[in-house]
Formats: C-alpha cells, structure tokens, sequence
C-alpha cells in the first residue's frame, strides 16, 4: 500500500516521519511531474497530496521527512520493472522530496547528503549494506542514531500547545 492510501489510517495521535522515495526510483512507477501537480498521478503530485494529508490529519503531531540513502543504482535511467517512467537518477527525486517539504514547512533530515553511507564505496558497502541498497545491522545503528538525533531537534508540537501560555518555567 502506498504512503497516501496508508496515511489515512493512521493512528491520529501519532507523530509521522515520512522515509521515502527510493521505491518510487527503483520501481518507476509513475512519472516525476513538476511542483505544480496536485494528483497522485506523478511523484511530485503525490508527495504534495501526501504532505498535505498528513498536515491536515495530523495538525497537533511533529512531521519529519527522510530522503531515501544512497544506492549502488541510483543513476540507472529503466526502472526496475522495466516501465521507461523513471529517467531521471535518485538525486532528482530527492531534490522533489526536499522542494515539496520546504513548500509544506516539513523539516527534512537528507540521508542522501549526510548520512556517510555511500554504497558505491566499496569498504561502506561491504562493511554496512546487503546489497548495496539495504542497510545491514551496523548500517541500521549509524541510520538510528542520526534519525534519533534529528528528531531530538522538534519537540513533539503536542507537548507544546498543551502548556499553557502564561506558564513560565522555574529556574533554580
């Protein structure tokens, strides 16, 4: 099931951190689109739908976005399932997913930039991926700690709105 049809299900309490693209480069199943679009019919249609979906489920919970890692692939011009949609590299939809964020106001952390975890290294692949798309358990521990890090970075928007207006914290 894709992100748009599973947002709606989601628990409406729940904070949400969006970690994709990277099927949507490796399947092509659907073309890139432009900023303008506003259906699920191409990616950026879809990561706008999904942002503002989330933005208005979700108004009180932090929303987060990840860029998808690096891959070994990530500038193979047919998809994965043969279809001819996806012909521009992971790099162009990790430029979308930052764009549509920046528009949404959704802090982005870009695994794709900062993340170390370049699996055309040939030591960083053997060392922490499967196949040069997959994250072993080392690479799963380096990706954890940045995430929990980054997400140290927003306070839950819950936990803010609740607190009084005029409560002034004490200082000992």
């Amino acid at each position: 099931m894709d992100f748009c049809s599973r947002a709606g299900q989601m628990d409406p309490d729940a904070d949400v951190v969006v970690f994709g693209g990277t099927y949507d480069f490796g399947h092509g199943d659907a073309p890139m689109g432009t900023m303008e679009d506003r259906t699920v019919d191409s990616f950026y249609g879809a990561l706008r739908t999904l942002y503002l979906s989330l933005l208005n489920r979700f108004p009180r919970s932090s929303i987060v976005i990840l860029t998808p890692l690096r891959r070994t692939t990530e500038d193979m011009p047919v998809s994965q399932s043969g279809r001819f949609f996806r012909h521009y590299p992971l790099k162009n939809y990790v430029r979308a997913i930052r764009e549509v964020a920046e528009y949404y106001a959704l802090p982005v952390l870009d695994l794709f930039a900062v993340s170390g975890l370049q699996p055309r290294v040939e030591v960083i692949n053997e060392a922490y991926f499967l196949d040069g798309l997959h994250p072993k358990a080392d690479g799963h521990k380096i990706l954890a700690h940045q995430v929990m890090a980054f997400l140290r970075c927003f306070p839950e928007k819950r936990r803010i709105l609740d607190v009084p207006a005029n409560t002034a914290q004490k200082t000992q």
